[in-house]
Order: structure tokens, then C-alpha cells, then sequence
């Protein structure tokens, strides 16, 4: 199976989307050019911004180990750690898991970080991408060689790299990094003051 990247720049990283927590990170919402059309062993790189961490810094990146739909992520019983726990202090209250399919009709989860005007965009990217093998950076975001800096994408939207050789050798450099959630989100403590995508893009 060959490996993509597909890039796109982090303007709000809350905690949210991408959701680094229990243990594997998932993108659930936001972005749904990619979760519709991302496959298992492609690579997920979001980029930092000038007005957050800084440009040309990898907020993170995880390789989609499983494509399940919004309504099996849903439901089932594996990814009921990934909802909401609104009054929770801890990484639950990040829970992107606000989607549930009752009787044919899309409810949302209470949840801080998302609004309903949201739930159109966020449904049109059908999937939800899980992440076992991940690096979240957030706050901590590192610095992107010059070398691999044809992987970040400017300006809106996300890109898509298919270049082996290219695709290969950045993972390479992944691969020495640590791996996990190594930072906290930048936006962690004030998240809910942001929409953590913009539903017009």
C-alpha cells in the first residue's frame, strides 16, 4: 500500500481536532476534503501558523490506522472514551465524539469546542480518521527542515504529496522524533473562545 501525505495548516489547536488523547490521536471533524478521502497508511500533517506556534513548525502527524464512519464512531462501544465530558477538567472534556445517529436523524453531544452550525461541514467528510502511531506536538510544535518543507501547505485547504521517495525520507525523520503527546494544545486553556475550523472552508 503506497503512502500519501496530506497536509493542511492548524489555524486553532485546541485540542479538538486533531484530538491527541486516550491514548491515539483522531480528526473526527473539521477538515472533510481529508477524512473523506484519506485511506489506512496515509500520513496526517498539520502545520503550525503565524498566528499560533509559528509557520514551519509540525503541530503533528499521525498515519491513519483506521477509516470508520462518523456514525460507527458514533456508536461504538471502542470510541465511547473519545465523548465529551462537558464539566470534566481533564483531556474528556476534548472529546470529539459529538455525533450521534438517532432514528435517521444526526444529534450532537454537548460538547465546549463545537458549534451545531458546524454539524453540516463536519458530516460532509463521512469518516473518522484514527491514529495509532502519532506525533502531537501542540505548544512544543518543532521545526521543519528546510529539506521537507514541501510538505506544508500554504493558505487554506490541504495538499496532497504521492512522491515516495519524498514521503519515505520524511517519515524517516518522523521516525527519530519522540512519538505520542509530547506538548499540550496551544489553545488548550481558552479553546472554547475559537472554533477550531472554519465550516466555510
Amino acid at each position: 500500500m503506497k503512502m500519501s501525505i496530506r497536509s493542511y495548516v492548524v489555524r486553532f489547536d485546541g485540542g479538538f481536532a486533531p484530538n491527541p488523547f486516550g491514548g491515539y490521536l483522531t480528526l473526527a471533524t473539521c477538515k472533510p476534503r481529508i477524512r473523506k478521502h484519506a485511506e489506512r497508511g496515509d500520513l496526517v500533517v498539520g502545520t503550525g501558523s503565524s498566528k499560533s506556534v509559528g509557520a514551519n513548525r509540525l503541530v503533528y502527524a499521525g498515519i491513519v490506522s483506521q477509516v470508520v464512519s462518523i456514525e460507527e464512531y458514533g456508536k461504538l462501544e471502542e470510541f465511547e472514551d473519545k465523548r465529551p465530558l462537558v464539566n470534566d477538567n481533564e483531556w474528556s472534556r476534548f472529546g470529539d465524539n459529538i455525533y450521534a445517529k438517532n432514528r435517521g436523524e444526526w444529534t450532537q453531544r454537548a460538547n465546549p469546542f463545537h458549534p451545531p452550525a458546524a454539524q453540516e461541514h463536519d458530516l460532509s467528510g463521512e469518516n473518522v480518521l484514527v491514529c495509532q502511531r502519532f506525533w502531537y506536538y501542540g505548544y512544543k510544535a518543532i521545526i521543519i527542515p528546510k529539506r521537507f518543507h514541501r510538505a506544508i501547505k500554504s493558505g487554506p485547504g490541504h495538499k496532497i504529496i504521492r512522491d515516495e521517495r519524498f514521503v519515505s525520507q520524511f517519515l524517516d525523520w518522523l521516525s527519530l522524533k519522540p512519538e505520542g503527546r509530547i506538548g499540550d494544545p496551544y489553545l488548550a486553556t481558552d479553546a472554547k473562545d475559537e472554533p477550531d475550523c472554519n465550516p466555510r472552508r
